[in-house]
């Protein structure tokens, strides 16, 4: 692709190409005037799932606005290389961000699983259910403003004192066994 083609004929042609955007692609540092951040950071729980959501011919559209805070038709009128990459690039963003999470998930104990707790998994709506309990929250939508990052240390945080909890408990019981005998 030239490096002066627009985003809109751009993505003309790779429709019928049948072209999707891949992952190998590094942050350009602008999309046309538009300075790309450094990270997605700034996010609010509700843009990532927003993004995490988007389907449809549209969807790259959806991303750029929600990041960038450009429209369909700015956008058409960007280098098409500088839209790809940024795009290649809020993709891995999103998936490392989606792993994190899945990093800081509770594991666990055999005794749990016995129990059937892999049948409590509620996805998305678990997380932004969890955290307006944790912060007293009734309504969650408002949970959605929350930047994604400020739930995530919150998460990662309650699941280490539930890991010591956990080792704490058990130290306990093997003491008191001990004493016992």
């Amino acid at each position: 692709m030239d490096n002066n083609t627009t985003y809109g004929y751009w993505r003309v042609i790779a429709r019928h190409c049948n072209y999707t955007i891949e992952e190998g692609f590094e942050r350009p540092a602008y999309v046309g005037k538009t300075r790309c951040p450094e990270d997605l950071n700034g996010l609010t729980i509700g843009q990532l799932i927003e993004i995490g959501e988007s389907e449809g011919p549209d969807t790259d559209y959806r991303i750029i606005d929600i990041v960038l805070d450009i429209d369909k038709a700015e956008a058409d009128k960007c280098r098409a290389t500088e839209v790809v990459a940024f795009l290649s690039w809020v993709g891995r963003q999103v998936k490392k961000i989606n792993r994190l999470f899945q990093s800081v998930q509770s594991k666990p104990t055999a005794k749990e699983k016995q129990a059937g707790v892999d049948k409590l998994q509620f996805g998305l709506f678990g997380i932004l259910d969890w955290y307006a309990k944790r912060m007293g929250i009734t309504n969650h939508d408002d949970v959605l403003t929350v930047p994604w990052l400020r739930i995530y240390k919150c998460m990662e945080m309650d699941n280490k004192v539930e890991q010591y909890q956990r080792r704490y408990n058990e130290i306990s019981m093997q003491e008191a066994r001990r004493k016992k005998r």
